[in-house]
């Protein structure tokens, strides 16, 4: 498979991939956009652009050695996965839409929670796994290893893309959410988020007890 073969296919999983409004990093953004702090919602998502885009060279590059041949990956990712989506879930499930501020924004601070939400995220390598796998089954097999690092770059811009794009329509359409009603949604992801956190540790348990 060609180069370029490899790095549309990463663009398309990073942009699609990235859409749904269930995750930590969208729920982080969206309500940050939702508050008009648009800056501060497009600097946590190319943040987390960039580390999520490193794991997807690492899960291209390691896919057929490194786990393949760990199973423990497994249940370590469902664990860390539970308690990172329920402890964010649980945050946004109370949220409010807090007082208008003038507070100055923190550049490097929002940019760094991007980056550490999705660095501390393990389950986005099996996520990229996957994604790999899926491209092995289509001729990725003699793809060269050293296209880790333009598929992890290629990846990371198209997470990136759609972050730009949700703020885009934040920006022109964001005013016309009822602020009550954009409360609510954001509620709503955070008990979705918490359910996905639930369902991560069933499988921890359903993994501890067939092991």
């Amino acid at each position: 498979m060609r180069l370029l073969a490899v790095c549309v296919m990463a663009l398309v999983f990073g942009f699609v991939g990235s859409m749904p409004l269930a995750g930590p990093i969208a729920l982080l953004a969206v309500s940050r956009a939702s508050r008009q702090r648009y800056s501060e919602a497009l600097r946590i998502g190319l943040g987390a652009a960039v580390a999520e885009g490193l794991y997807a060279g690492v899960a291209f590059w390691g896919f057929t050695t490194f786990l393949g041949r760990h199973a423990i990956v497994v249940p370590i990712s469902h664990g860390a996965t539970a308690l990172i989506l329920i402890g964010i879930g649980a945050r946004f499930v109370f949220w409010r839409p807090p007082a208008e501020t003038s507070a100055p924004e923190n550049k490097v601070g929002t940019a760094l929670l991007g980056f550490s939400a999705s660095a501390v995220n393990p389950t986005l390598l099996l996520t990229w796994s996957t994604a790999v796998a899926f491209l092995y089954s289509r001729g990725l097999s003699d793809a060269s290893p050293l296209y880790a690092l333009p598929f992890g770059l290629c990846a990371a811009a198209g997470i990136g893309g759609w972050f730009v794009t949700l703020v885009a329509l934040f920006r022109r359409h964001g005013q016309k959410l009822p602020r009550e009603a954009m409360t609510w949604v954001i509620r709503l992801m955070g008990v979705v988020l918490v359910g996905l956190g639930i369902w991560s540790a069933v499988k921890l348990y359903d993994w501890c007890h067939l092991h």
